[in-house]
């Protein structure tokens, strides 16, 4: 999807100026409930040991089985709400299996809001449609494509608008769990698909942020910029609720019977129960962008990364930065650099050329490699090879490894997880969300982890005596081998990187 909008973002360079008129709709406003207190939801918040003093609850899932066991489970708990945002929900099992769940909530009662960003909601209108007509489900779509005109035409005439994306990711169920983090909605976010799954970071929380999470959506949500589906795409046609729900029933009864479903359900009762959940509390607080940043609007102040910049300003001894597209340019180079001057030790983690997604991502990355590394920063690229213990499922021995998530922390005190990427698309560009826990024991938990899994999953980028950059790789046994050049990526890779390094485009990655 990032590189379809760089794509068409050539295009525009030679018709810039040109735009569609604008659209008109009705969109009914709608909030979310006050945090209620009868629901089994809340009942086991209480249950968990809210302190009642300010904190929120806490966990930490890495593993993608569990990310969509946690999902599952949230809908199923729901009594009143859910409300739901994405940048994509791809129509694969794992896209299907999270419907079905809203399906079936929606069907008991409770009432599903579900924003999705359209970069890729075009291919499933029908399924779309049909369950935007039940009673209970309301589906919009942020800065649509409009159906009556084609994703190239839309990009070499309104290029300005439909750059601009919301790449928010959270689910909240009776304003009181929510779930904030880097996965999408799809296959290879849940360790479900055979060629390449995503090592990625999510949080379930519950308590105060839990109702910041809500406030966030509902601020999305009543938007000029969410647009009810029926408005984009029309009434329902060829493909009714009935068939819809029927179609969803047969995939999900044949899901039931795989390994993968198994390894979902053991994940669930080994994380999500009553008897097995645990959250520790800590003070949290939700930081994201206004949704006008998708007008391009000049509110430099109110920015996830103007929001961000003061706790960085503070730092004074450690800052590790994972960030699956990493492109700081010249400006971020420098700004991390004078860090590492002024005595802060500063850590990177990123994809290294065959396990990033997006080789232009990857392309102008090594363009600032070593003016990094000559600053003191350390880098670390993942193995597309990595086969940690905490993330492997069913798939993950036999696909390619790929960096999804986007994550910091800041003096082994501040831990932020969210949909946030060091690159240009995510400071100026699209929308994102996180949460920052504020927990010395908790982010330096945390930390002592990303050191186990940096020592055997990842390159160790340095810089030799001899101006040479080097890449090291150290087995289970300790043992190390350095290379000399990318040790990743076929010939084609590096001719195709080494091209879309002299392309302009960087402020669009």
């Amino acid at each position: 999807m990032r590189f379809v909008l760089v794509a068409a973002g050539l295009s525009m360079i030679l018709l810039a100026g040109c735009a569609t008129g604008n659209r008109t709709f009705e969109q009914t406003p709608s909030f979310a409930p006050e945090q209620p207190t009868g629901t089994r939801l809340s009942q086991a918040t209480r249950n968990l040991g809210d302190p009642r003093d300010g904190r929120s609850g806490v966990k930490v899932i890495g593993n993608g089985e569990e990310a969509l066991a946690a999902r599952i489970a949230l809908a199923e708990a729901a009594d009143k709400t859910i409300d739901a945002q994405y940048y994509l929900l791809h129509n694969d099992l794992t896209g299907q299996v999270y419907a079905w769940s809203l399906l079936q909530a929606a069907d008991r009662g409770v009432r599903v809001r579900l924003l999705l960003d359209d970069m890729d909601t075009a291919g499933y209108d029908a399924a779309t449609a049909a369950l935007d007509s039940h009673e209970n489900i309301e589906i919009r779509l942020f800065n649509p494509f409009w159906r009556d005109q084609s994703l190239v035409a839309a990009g070499l005439t309104d290029f300005r608008r439909i750059n601009r994306r919301m790449h928010n990711k959270s689910m909240t169920a009776d304003n009181a769990m929510s779930i904030v983090g880097g996965r999408n909605i799809g296959d290879e976010y849940f360790l479900a698909k055979k060629e390449m799954n995503y090592s990625d970071l999510d949080l379930l929380l519950a308590g105060p942020v839990v109702g910041e999470v809500s406030e966030n959506f509902d601020l999305y949500w009543n938007s000029k910029f969410a647009v009810p589906a029926r408005a984009v795409i029309g009434e329902p046609e060829g493909f009714s609720l009935k068939e819809t729900r029927a179609r969803l029933n047969q995939i999900i009864g044949d899901a039931r019977e795989t390994k993968y479903a198994n390894v979902v359900r053991a994940a669930r009762e080994q994380n999500f129960t009553a008897s097995t959940l645990k959250l520790d509390w800590v003070p949290a607080k939700m930081y994201s962008d206004p949704p006008s940043k998708a007008a391009g609007e000049d509110n430099t102040d109110e920015i996830l990364a103007s929001q961000l910049v003061p706790y960085f300003a503070q730092a004074s001894s450690k800052v590790e930065i994972i960030s699956a597209y990493f492109v700081p340019r010249r400006r971020g180079t420098e700004w991390l650099r004078e860090l590492e001057n002024r005595g802060v030790e500063v850590r990177v983690v990123t994809n290294s050329l065959a396990s990033n997604d997006v080789k232009p991502v990857y392309a102008h990355y090594a363009k600032t490699r070593r003016s990094l590394l000559k600053g003191g920063v350390e880098l670390y690229e993942l193995r597309p090879d990595a086969d940690s213990e905490n993330q492997r499922g069913v798939n993950w021995g036999q696909s390619q490894s790929g960096l999804h998530a986007k994550a910091f922390t800041i003096d082994g005190r501040y831990m932020f997880v969210g949909s946030f990427n060091w690159d240009p698309r995510s400071v100026n560009i699209n929308t994102e969300m996180g949460i920052l826990i504020d927990s010395e024991q908790f982010t330096e938990s945390w930390s002592a982890k990303l050191g186990g899994v940096l020592l055997t999953e990842t390159y160790s980028i340095r810089l030799e005596e001899d101006d040479r950059i080097s890449w090291t790789e150290t087995d289970d046994g300790g043992a190390q081998i350095v290379y000399y050049y990318e040790p990743t990526g076929s010939f084609w890779d590096h001719f195709v990187a080494g091209i879309y390094a002299l392309i302009p485009f960087g402020s669009q990655l």
